[in-house]
């Protein structure tokens, strides 16, 4: 099997941008194997872009991962490439968009900015970084280049950091947001099960949960068959992040709740029974 690239965009799949990419791609690594992962981020989404990509590569093989939601294009912004300490690249640019992806794969181990113009596609559009920048580099990765054949390295410290607040824990008390919303209306949280674990909070726990002066008490359950056909729960979801849903529902009709909604989480002292 060749390397292996997976690649994740906001450019939708009805002009030529993504093929372009990948014929790019494909002209410096031609034994690449391309796994898309989505091209139906909306459109500027970072945050939500951020998340599809966390909750893809920790799926994919070990390789080079591609991921291009890009407001800033053609801007002050830098192009990075992360070396993470599962050993994946991460390529794209430095808005917050790799740094859950990165988490998930163990953590950051090096960046470099890339500045090297030699590896990129001539002449560089100022709004298609994807095409001139990003594929380019991600399939001379892909082909074995050193990342520091790419540009200098730059602190850790200095990257933007991820697009979405951090869930701050104050004893029992969890205070949060909705991050994303799926096509099912599922609410999911900044809240991950490591986080969760931190609180003292369980399977069968009952969480008190408020937002703006409304509240409810919902169980922590595995599943959404675990309650009656439209009633609510919260669940720990396939990306790890704790989500308010409704079985065969939508928890965001139901509860009024949309991304960047604050809500608080405090558990109730009695669990339900086994």
């Amino acid at each position: 099997m060749g390397p292996i690239i997976t690649f994740l965009s906001d450019f939708g799949l009805s002009d030529e941008w993504v093929g372009v990419c990948k014929g790019v791609m494909k002209g410096i690594a031609p034994h690449a194997e391309i796994i898309d992962i989505s091209h139906k981020v909306p459109n500027f989404n970072v945050k939500k872009g951020a998340l599809l990509f966390a909750s893809a590569v920790p799926f994919m093989p070990k390789g080079v991962h591609l991921a291009v939601v890009d407001p800033g294009v053609g801007t002050k912004r830098r192009a990075i490439i992360i070396l993470t300490k599962r050993g994946d690249y991460l390529i794209g640019p430095d808005n917050g968009l790799l740094i859950p992806a990165a988490q998930r794969l163990g953590g950051i181990k090096r960046v470099v900015e890339i500045t090297n113009e030699r590896y990129m596609h001539k002449p560089i559009c100022p709004s298609f970084h994807g095409r001139d920048i990003f594929a380019p580099v991600a399939a001379h990765l892909a082909a074995g280049k050193d990342m520091d054949e790419f540009g200098p390295e730059i602190d850790i410290n200095d990257l933007v950091q991820t697009p979405w607040s951090k869930a701050r824990i104050s004893g029992e008390e969890i205070i949060c947001e909705v991050i994303y919303v799926d096509k099912f209306g599922t609410l999911r949280l900044n809240v991950t099960l490591h986080e969760l674990m931190k609180c003292g909070i369980r399977l069968k726990n009952q969480i008190l949960v408020k937002w703006n002066e409304k509240n409810v008490i919902l169980p922590l359950l595995r599943t959404f068959g675990e309650v009656k056909a439209g009633e609510l729960l919260l669940l720990v979801d396939s990306s790890d992040h704790l989500c308010i849903a409704v079985n065969q529902g939508s928890a965001a009709v139901k509860l009024g709740l949309k991304v960047g909604s604050k809500i608080t989480l405090i558990r109730e002292r009695d669990p339900l029974s086994n």
